[in-house]
């Protein structure tokens, strides 16, 4: 048990042993104000990062951050700002709205980190519309059970009231549950996935959960009231956007690292074919000259010499013994997907490490399905995922594309896909291909 848990816990014996509270309108609208506004910063950051790696994840946490936004705005934000006592109506479907959030976390806990959103058109604007009408229903449903709600503060703990609306206390239990659901499974998820991201989201949910928890401990709607419910609140707000930002961040630096090396391979490259080929040329042809052709003639040693120098320079581009399977799988995404117009999204699990001569042959691999991906299958999007699996790891490319043949046999195979079988069995493993449900090609490699 971390740290935070401890003191989370500690916080919620001190409020329910001796809760207090303090009447600060102003400084209650701030801090309103300002969680609201990390929760639409961190929306606003995964919308931007959806984009980028279309994953399902990412867009049901947008949808969540959205909704966790508007509840809080409507239900704190708004009545605290306007310097009420309670939030009335809107204060009474706080508790619905968090169980539509805390919901949503789960949902996208549990979801795997390579599943995409590929045929949704507008898939951001359905997730904010979708969050916006499950909040619309939550006021809804309030006001249609208004009398069986709280919907006024007291001078009574927020227990005695809970108890006397059970309605009201059945939604807070439910909402916190879901809460240390979405902590676990996002905890879980940071140790499978060795991701400090979902390890900082699942401490935020932590504390929202105990925030819900807290509401038992002082009266159940006061806003303009300060007390550690309002700590617990802010800092998992502050811990969400903090996992939001940090993640932006790495997805930037990986883009900035395959952008590198693919540019690396482009000059390494160009090099080749073009400077390093006139030199070998004139190495190779200075003898036919007529007049003085001495080996260690000055011209002929400044050719050998330059042509030595960009031999190195492009092994030295060209070499990737020191990358990792990422940075290897980031920097062909990265080329391919611009030479050819397309998304290519990598997940590449930490303990999915190969050897150098592996990674080679699974790059080789990677780069031929991509690339037929991209000219006999017409994808818009490719996905390329290499994970553990039991005793091996399985890479698996899939596109969005035409598809193969139903009927697709071994018959039916071309030199690329014979070739990418060659290496797969050089690796002492199995390549299959088969057609997707809907559309596309799925290819997994098997391998020890």
């Amino acid at each position: 048990m971390d740290v935070l848990s401890v003191g989370a816990a500690l916080v919620l014996v001190a409020a329910f042993v001796h809760p207090v509270a303090y009447r600060v309108p102003p400084l209650r609208a701030l801090l309103e104000t300002i969680m609201t506004l990390f929760a639409l910063a961190a929306a606003a950051l995964v919308a931007g990062q959806f984009h980028q790696t279309r994953r399902l994840r990412d867009l049901l946490l947008f949808g969540t951050l959205v909704a966790l936004a508007l509840t809080d705005f409507t239900a704190n934000s708004l009545p605290a700002g306007l310097q009420l006592r309670s939030g009335g109506a809107f204060g009474a479907a706080f508790p619905f709205g968090q169980i539509i959030v805390a919901a949503g976390f789960v949902l996208s806990a549990r979801t795997p980190s390579d599943r995409l959103v590929l045929s949704l058109r507008r898939p951001v604007l359905t997730a904010a519309l979708l969050s916006v009408a499950a909040c619309a229903l939550a006021e809804i449903t309030a006001w249609l059970l208004r009398g069986q709600l709280i919907s006024g503060s007291s001078s009574r703990s927020g227990l005695q009231q809970a108890l006397d609306h059970p309605l009201a206390f059945v939604a807070l239990i439910a909402a916190a549950g879901l809460y240390a659901w979405a902590s676990a499974e996002f905890a879980q998820r940071g140790l499978v996935e060795q991701s400090r991201v979902l390890s900082l989201l699942g401490k935020g949910v932590l504390l929202l959960c105990a925030a819900r928890v807290y509401f038992l401990a002082l009266p159940w709607s006061s806003s303009v009231e300060i007390s550690l419910r309002e700590a617990l609140r802010l800092l998992a707000f502050g811990l969400i956007f903090t996992a939001v930002l940090r993640r932006d961040l790495e997805i930037r630096a990986g883009a900035a690292r395959a952008a590198a090396a693919a540019e690396r391979r482009r000059v390494a490259q160009d090099l080749h074919d073009g400077l390093a080929q006139d030199l070998a040329f004139i190495a190779a042809h200075w003898s036919t000259l007529g007049g003085d052709v001495d080996q260690e003639h000055p011209v002929m040693r400044a050719a050998r010499h330059a042509l030595a120098v960009s031999r190195d320079t492009i092994s030295e581009l060209s070499d990737t013994r020191s990358a990792s399977a990422r940075e290897t799988l980031d920097g062909i995404a990265h080329e391919l997907g611009d030479r050819f117009g397309i998304r290519v999204i990598t997940d590449v699990a930490p303990d999915a490490a190969l050897a150098s001569d592996a990674r080679d042959q699974v790059g080789r691999i990677t780069r031929e399905a991509i690339a037929n991906a991209a000219r006999h299958g017409h994808a818009r999007h490719v996905l390329v995922t290499l994970k553990r699996n039991g005793a091996g790891k399985v890479l698996r490319v899939v596109d969005d594309g035409r598809g193969i043949c139903e009927r697709f046999s071994a018959d039916d195979e071309g030199f690329g896909i014979r070739s990418m079988r060659d290496r797969a069995a050089g690796l002492g493993g199995t390549l299959n291909v088969r057609r997707k449900a809907r559309s596309g090609t799925e290819l997994e490699v098997h391998f020890p």
